[in-house]
């Protein structure tokens, strides 16, 4: 069987779907990765074969930019954040669109597999009378966003003749049933399993320690849109807690947070997966990535949503509501509401009481191995097949 995985340029839309690619690849399933050119290092990385299917971009490119280049002003409301997300990602769909018919003519893959954001996935598979699977992301996001991203992309749609978005073969859920919005799951559950680019992973994760360790992180696309003098405030701030403090930014954001404290363990890019078992707190921009990783982890959380992103304010209230996290709405961010935030968080157990039980949650979700079959049996009942 062929499955062509295809995903935007982005690490928090890749990664978590490489996992599902992995198990595939171990069933004795051909895997190609199809997507910008910019994801290559990303994708070759994981293990995966890669081809592309646009020159170098960058997510900002569209999310940022109508079709004639334009500048965009970022909404603060959140049903205006959410229509300019869905018109990002359909312009997204318009420029991939082209490559990725070609590659999926050339390979003819039995499946295409998809993160929710990728709409030329589905219409291709659409065109093409291929099964397609929608593989979610963190903790999934509004399907009202996809009415702008179907709006954006109608001049191809009509082309191709669609008159709308279409809707997956198979879906899979990784947001666990107690955290799902209260429409429901979109989909069959399956477990969330952490991938991180490679990486070392430090010895300082297994040394035993006597002060609490917070990791803080603003995710990618924050410290890059202007979020670095936030992350300076912060990194003065936190150490007030009596913490070991991690700081997850990318490496070439690191200079611009000035002189660290002796406090600061680290600072740079951190494997999730391997550094937070060794945390007791994070505070973090509510990114579907770090959001799962922490509770993989079994940890309070304290979250900042960031106001050009709307999904990481719905994620933050569901996290918050179910008990294991706090989350600070105000902009800009107060850091001395963050110490006490994180006081809080630090001194009542109920956060991390609330946070292993979610984490045993998510553990007796089925693996990716496990709907492999689903993926087999959707590929089969192709006509001809």
């Amino acid at each position: 069987m062929r499955i062509l995985v295809s995903t935007g340029p982005s690490y928090g839309l890749y990664c978590p779907v490489v996992p599902l690619a992995w198990a595939l690849r171990a069933a004795g399933h051909d895997v190609l990765v199809a997507a910008p050119e910019s994801l290559a290092p990303m994708a070759n990385g994981s293990g995966m074969p890669f081809i592309p299917t646009y020159g170098p971009m960058h997510m900002r490119e569209v999310m940022a930019h109508d079709r004639q280049g334009n500048p965009i002003a970022f909404a603060r409301e959140e049903p205006r954040m959410l229509e300019q997300a869905g018109r990002g990602f359909g312009r997204l769909a318009a420029r991939v669109l082209p490559g990725l018919l070609d590659v999926t003519e050339k390979w003819k893959p039995d499946v295409i597999l998809a993160e929710p954001h990728t709409y030329a996935a589905g219409v291709v598979a659409q065109v093409k009378g291929i099964p397609w699977v929608e593989h979610g992301v963190g903790l999934g996001y509004f399907r009202e966003m996809d009415k702008s991203g179907a709006d954006e992309l109608t001049p191809e749609l009509s082309e191709l003749g669609l008159g709308t978005l279409p809707e997956p073969d198979l879906a899979l859920e990784p947001c666990p049933a107690s955290l799902l919005p209260s429409t429901g799951g979109h989909g069959v559950p399956m477990r969330y399993v952490q991938y991180d680019p490679p990486a070392t992973v430090p010895s300082w994760v297994f040394e035993e320690r006597e002060r609490p360790r917070l990791l803080l992180t603003l995710g990618t696309v924050a410290p890059a849109a202007g979020g670095a003098q936030v992350l300076r405030d912060l990194v003065g701030s936190l150490p007030a807690l009596g913490v070991e403090l991690l700081v997850a930014v990318a490496d070439d954001v690191v200079p611009e947070l000035g002189p660290l404290p002796d406090a600061v363990l680290a600072a740079g890019f951190l494997p999730l997966a391997s550094v937070l078992p060794s945390c007791d707190l994070v505070v973090h921009h509510c990114g579907g990535g770090t959001t799962m990783a922490a509770i993989l982890a079994g940890l309070p959380q304290l979250l900042v949503p960031q106001p050009i992103v709307a999904e990481q304010y719905d994620s933050a209230r569901r996290v918050t509501a179910y008990g294991s996290a706090r989350q600070l709405v105000d902009q800009p961010i107060d850091p001395d509401a963050v110490v006490e935030n994180c006081r809080a968080l630090l001194e009542d157990d109920s956060y991390r009481v609330k946070a292993q039980a979610l984490r045993a949650e998510v553990a007796a979700m089925p693996s990716p191995a496990a709907v492999v079959p689903l993926i087999e049996e959707l590929a089969g009942a192709r006509p001809g097949r």
